[in-house]
């Protein structure tokens, strides 16, 4: 195992490989899971050493290129979290009569890996979910299923994909895989903190039974998106991004795991066919693209992706751009997040009553200006100028 479990990023490679089911992912405290060997039943065959993706750098893609893209169809990007490309590439692989594998929230708002194999779940894999995931035994059944010769997406963090290519050992053809640009993974402990807090100050105490963090109720890209807490259809609650206390702590650093600080799988080249991410600065590099419903920045790294790009481009409008260009105003696709210096103190302390009064200690309120009257009507001028030039 690693000789710094700080630099464990919990991927559950070590715990599906184990040939004798001695490595559980347990609890460290602070919401994130760290893996556990009951030593009694370890034979020290290091298999677990052997798939760790921190330990063992996967083979990297050295040919990747980059597109702006935007969905044709304006219902699913605007359930999607930017450009509505995931659940088009879902839909192809489910298509084949293959299974798709993503982050979902259970009946508790905990995130977990799912598979979906039909087209009306796919909806639970859609939009952000700012807590780690927890992936189980996934692993193993990927591998069960790719040996039939079905066909599996699996989207995950960076790190989740790096785990998975260590794991399995070789390169399937009927593996399809796609990461993101990430910011880092937030505490689940202050994820659920978050949810009680809102629920006790909106809807006392009732929890949600629904929760978007990139509402594009408002917009999308220039002034802001926001987080959604939907109790009932007549009772729902909105916070811009810039002022919600959950991002305010994310987009902080004061409550992500560890081994985020110093992230193994940040970069352009990467393990996986895609990585998929928000297209921020769009609208100052190809401003005629831009319409603020939302556009993905999409990585490809293998001939396999081109090839699956090719086949799409009648659902989707693309644009390719330099990969300078694509990361230049989201840099977390090459740099790690630097912790907040209180970051182990928020975690320990924090719950749902003091969550607000702990967040803002840290990050205090500012005021935040709202676009004026000519600035908006300027904006809206621009646009219906850009697209009927186009």
């Amino acid at each position: 195992m690693l000789n710094d479990m700080s630099n464990c990023t919990g991927c559950h490679a070590c715990m599906n490989i184990c040939p004798k089911n001695c490595i559980s992912m347990e609890d460290n405290g602070e919401g994130f899971l760290y893996p556990h060997i009951d030593m009694d039943k370890c034979i020290d065959c290091g298999r677990c050493e052997s798939v760790c993706p921190v330990i063992n750098e996967p083979e990297l893609s050295r040919q990747t290129l980059a597109f702006a893209i935007k969905s044709r169809n304006d219902s699913e990007r605007n359930k999607s979290t930017s450009g509505g490309i995931f659940p088009i590439l879902a839909k192809y692989i489910l298509n084949q009569g293959g299974i798709v594998l993503g982050a979902a929230y259970d009946e508790n708002f905990i995130v977990h890996h799912i598979f979906v194999e039909n087209k009306e779940q796919l909806h639970l894999l859609q939009g952000a979910k700012y807590s780690q995931s927890r992936l189980d035994d996934a692993f193993s059944k990927i591998k069960e299923i790719l040996q039939t010769g079905r066909k599996v997406l699996f989207s995950g963090t960076p790190c989740q994909c790096a785990g998975l290519k260590k794991y399995l050992g070789k390169e399937y053809d009927n593996l399809v895989t796609t990461d993101l640009i990430c910011h880092g993974v937030p505490s689940p402990k202050v994820w659920q903190a978050y949810i009680d807090y809102r629920s006790k100050k909106e809807n006392s105490g009732q929890r949600p039974a629904q929760i978007n963090m990139r509402c594009k109720e408002s917009g999308w890209s220039r002034y802001g998106y926001s987080t959604e807490f939907v109790y009932s259809p007549d009772h729902i609650t909105r916070t811009k991004n810039g002022q919600d206390l959950f991002m305010k702590a994310f987009i902080g650093n004061i409550c992500l795991r560890k081994s985020c600080s110093d992230c193994k799988a940040k970069g352009v080249e990467r393990c996986t066919d895609f990585t998929l991410g928000d297209y921020w600065g769009i609208w100052n590099q190809h401003p005629e693209f831009d319409d603020n419903k939302g556009t993905s920045i999409v990585f490809v790294h293998t001939e396999k992706g081109r090839q699956i790009l090719n086949e799409l481009q009648d659902q989707i409008d693309s644009l390719q751009v330099s990969l300078e260009d694509a990361y230049k105003e989201n840099i977390s696709m090459i740099n790690s997040s630097k912790p907040h210096e209180a970051r182990a103190e928020f975690i320990k302390q924090v719950t749902a009553d003091n969550f607000e009064e702990l967040v803002n200690q840290y990050f205090p309120p500012v005021e935040v200006k709202k676009p004026g009257v000519m600035q908006r009507l300027k904006e809206k001028i621009r646009r219906i100028l850009l697209f009927n030039i186009g």
